[in-house]
């Protein structure tokens, strides 16, 4: 009879203080720390944040820490059962109410108050409203990497708004091999390790064969004397509309497919080894899929990095967490716009090769978007 009876005295108490579960859309009764009581739609829920909607005010964002026992508990139920139903629409208005919240630090939609002390980092960060880009700030002009065929034509400034192509442009490289496509790069000169970087993106309109992408890479020459086996660090803040293909799925990804992996090498039993997503999956791979299309508006990639664990986020909500293993080395921030299949294919370790059947005019030129990158330190 016991667990019966706990049932009764739980319903019980819902029933006398108004605290029962409705439907995702119902007003819920809430009571704060006095016991004064709330009437509010539940927007959304995270471990230090309610979103709540009363009556016809503006929605809100709620410190938990304010509102009763009873109350968190319902917030926990209502998490449970309609967290991962929320769509588009109802995720866009509770980022919106988020970017109010954070305005003067990075795009969180539940912080810990404990640590948000955040200072901007103006080293790693841009909002290119200048009239050019930053060239003391950025580089445009790196050699080419292959089939990566960079051209400092392809990006620009221009609006508020950072511009990366890729385009048809048929080429042969020094050693005469054939390319197709030219892309754009901005990458820091300057290098750093630990922080919270985030960037508003908006994606090539083409999909699939590119990939616009915002990540953070060692140089291959630079060591951290306390991680001397670790030779290269590459953090994939976010890569989007690569078309890939997800092993745990067994099907072809997506355009809102995104991936936010790792790379690494380090020295193992003496020989300098490749870590990626298909050697240690549990540690560097890591996907989310949005319930949106990147290629139609702009949307906030981020990542913290700490000595401890690397936290990636998406228009402010946490989508990935890994362990920081081996991404303890000077790093640029960089944005690229690269090719994917099926315009190129796979080779090697770390190879890509033109695919010249597949290539194409269709779709080209084609260019990523950025409103804004910000780097913070806390």
């Amino acid at each position: 009879m016991k667990p019966i009876c706990i049932l009764l005295a739980t319903l019980l108490c819902h029933w006398t203080f108004g605290l029962e579960l409705k439907g995702k859309d119902h007003f819920h009764t809430l009571e704060n720390l006095s016991g004064r009581t709330i009437e509010a739609r539940i927007l959304y829920v995270g471990n230090h944040w309610a979103y709540l909607q009363h009556g016809f005010r503006k929605p809100v964002r709620f410190e938990r820490t304010r509102l009763s026992e009873s109350s968190n508990l319902l917030l926990d139920q209502w998490a449970d059962a309609f967290m991962e139903t929320l769509n588009a629409d109802e995720l866009k208005l509770v980022v919106d109410i988020a970017k109010t919240a954070c305005k003067g630090k990075p795009l969180l939609v539940d912080p810990d108050p404990a640590s948000d002390s955040w200072k901007l980092n103006e080293t790693f960060s841009d909002e290119f409203n200048a009239r050019t880009l930053d060239e003391k700030k950025w580089n445009r002009n790196l050699r080419p990497w292959g089939e990566r065929a960079w051209r400092s034509e392809n990006v620009w400034q221009t609006k508020g708004r950072l511009f990366i192509q890729a385009k048809w442009d048929p080429h042969r490289d020094r050693r005469g091999n054939e390319y197709f496509y030219t892309c754009g790069i901005a990458q820091s000169y300057e290098k750093t390790t630990y922080g919270y970087f985030e960037a508003s993106i908006k994606g090539c309109s083409r999909f699939p064969g590119l990939c616009p992408a915002f990540w953070l890479y060692s140089n291959g020459r630079e060591k951290n004397p306390d991680y001397p086996h670790i030779t290269y660090s590459e953090i994939d803040i976010i890569e989007m509309l690569q078309g890939g293909f997800d092993p745990v799925k067994r099907e072809k990804t997506g355009p809102s497919h995104m991936d936010c992996n790792l790379h690494t090498r380090e020295i193992i039993d003496g020989k300098e080894t490749w870590r990626r997503p298909q050697h240690w999956p549990e540690v560097c791979r890591n996907v989310w899929d949005a319930p949106w299309d990147p290629r139609d508006d702009f949307h906030v990639y981020a990542c913290e990095n700490t000595p401890e664990k690397i936290t990636w986020y998406i228009d402010g909500i946490k989508v990935a967490e890994s362990p920081n293993h081996n991404w303890h080395l000077p790093m640029t921030l960089t944005f690229t716009m690269e090719l994917r299949p099926p315009l190129i294919d796979w080779a090697g370790e770390d190879g890509r090769v033109p695919v010249p059947e597949n290539a194409t005019r269709d779709g080209f030129p084609t260019h990523m978007e950025v409103d804004y990158v910000r780097s913070w330190v806390n």
